[in-house]
């Protein structure tokens, strides 16, 4: 049962003249008439007194439907839910005598040096194994940590120096991780399975295959929905190997999702890139639900194309249609990242794209060689980041660290200008990139906003 402490605010308009008003008053606490200032008194035909205690309302609602209460604990609880005011709970007289006493008590013990055990158990009290085990996980998996952390010496003794009991709460075999973080997993799979359940719209699915760098295809697969508080949520519902990009193999890695959220009967949108494959997709969902739930889902309405997608395609057609071709790039790319020496001929195709070609030939020259990084370094106190192929947003922030750094490529140019002398920035060349800056920049806001 929750406290039922009165909400009556210390202003004469609402003070009570009867005796018990009177003994109420004199035991408000400094809790309560922090909570009334965020409160007024009835209004027009508005109740005022639930029994004998008053009915506050919350200012900060609406006027026509505001939150009432003669409970402080609710109407705290109603503040920091609702809008974000948190009403510090204060101590009692009581209890502020009692911490007086045990600090006094401590005091005492310090002075005779008997205080280890006091601290021990402090530090030992401090200890949740569940939340320990949660942010040990986080820490992993967010930060992308080698299981083997858990067996590093430094590591416990850098927990050890932020809690001396702390060692008998930590796990000391890399083996026990996957454990601990299938378990996290699990947990807040069923929290998201909850929330969909209780949803008030459709669940929409975003899609989309992803290559990791140990080559493994992964289908991503995100929910988006309003939840029972009327917000908007997304969710990462599974992250799972794909055979192929065929719709039939997308749909056998999709269709366990959909059953294991209960998604099937709230299916909304489903939003991928504009493949044709993602079309088959969208037609056999439409046929499964049809044929084995009787659901009625029209594919034709409800397959939308990622308008992120449709950006980049727009932007890579403004970039390069009819300057290289797209095996080009991709084949530039992968050398790069391999950091491969880049051959003469890989920067004669760069260089057909025009000056955004050779300021990519320039910017991999001085990356290519740890002393010209340093020189460059120097000259502009900075480096250029390198523009990827499958990222259009990556050409537009190295055209922006350039023209910060114009003056510092001008000079590395010359210095190196009998090797980059086909690749020099003329200043027309520079106004042409400027121009292309300026328009990739409302494409770059546009998909930040997606």
């Amino acid at each position: 049962m929750e406290s039922e402490s009165s909400l009556l605010p210390p202003s004469e308009a609402i003070s009570a003249t009867s005796a018990t008003s009177e003994i109420s008053r004199k035991s408000r606490s400094r809790t309560a008439q922090a909570t009334w200032a965020h409160a007024r008194t009835a209004i027009l035909d508005e109740p005022e007194l639930s029994g004998r205690n008053r009915i506050l309302y919350c200012i900060h609602c609406p006027s026509e439907s505001p939150y009432s209460s003669h409970i402080t604990t609710n109407f705290r609880r109603h503040l920091q839910s609702k809008h974000g005011i948190l009403v510090e709970e204060l101590p009692s007289s009581l209890e502020s005598t009692i911490t007086e006493k045990l600090s006094q008590l401590y005091i005492q013990a310090k002075a005779s040096g008997n205080t280890d055990d006091i601290k021990a158990q402090v530090f030992q009290d401090c200890l949740d194994q569940d939340l320990i085990n949660e942010a040990l996980v986080s820490l992993i998996v967010v930060r992308n940590l080698p299981f083997r952390i858990i067996e590093w010496p430094e590591f416990h003794v850098f927990c050890r120096l932020l809690n001396p009991q702390s060692e008998d709460s930590l796990a000391t075999a890399h083996s026990t991780i996957p454990k601990l973080i299938d378990r996290s997993w699990q947990r807040k799979k069923r929290l998201i399975q909850k929330k969909i359940r209780s949803a008030i719209s459709n669940i929409h699915i975003s899609l989309d295959i992803w290559t990791s760098p140990n080559y493994l295809l992964l289908l991503g697969i995100c929910g988006h929905f309003v939840d029972s508080q009327n917000k908007l949520r997304k969710t990462l519902l599974a992250l799972r190997q794909v055979p192929g990009h065929s719709g039939d193999d997308q749909f056998q890695t999709l269709l366990p999702v959909l059953q294991e959220y209960n998604i099937s009967r709230k299916l909304g949108a489903i939003v991928s890139d504009n493949a044709s494959s993602n079309d088959v997709l969208c037609r056999i969902i439409s046929n499964h639900l049809k044929e084995q739930e009787d659901i009625q889902w029209d594919n034709s309405l409800w397959r939308l194309r990622c308008i992120g997608h449709i950006i980049n395609l727009a932007v890579d057609a403004f970039l390069f249609k009819d300057l290289i071709e797209k095996e080009d790039l991709e084949a530039i790319d992968q050398e790069e990242a391999e950091g491969k020496f880049i051959q003469d001929a890989t920067q004669t195709k760069v260089r057909k794209i025009g000056p955004l070609g050779r300021l990519h030939n320039i910017v991999i020259h001085i990356r290519n060689s740890p002393s010209r990084t340093k020189e460059f370094k120097d000259l502009a106190k900075r480096t250029i980041p390198l523009d990827n192929r499958t990222r259009w947003n990556s050409w537009y922030t190295m055209l922006l660290a350039s023209d910060e750094a114009s003056g510092a490529l001008d000079t590395y140019s010359k210095n190196h200008f009998d090797v980059l002398k086909n690749d020099y920035l003329s200043p027309d060349n520079w106004k042409q990139l400027r121009s292309i800056q300026a328009f990739l920049q409302l494409f770059h806001r546009a998909t930040l906003e997606t």
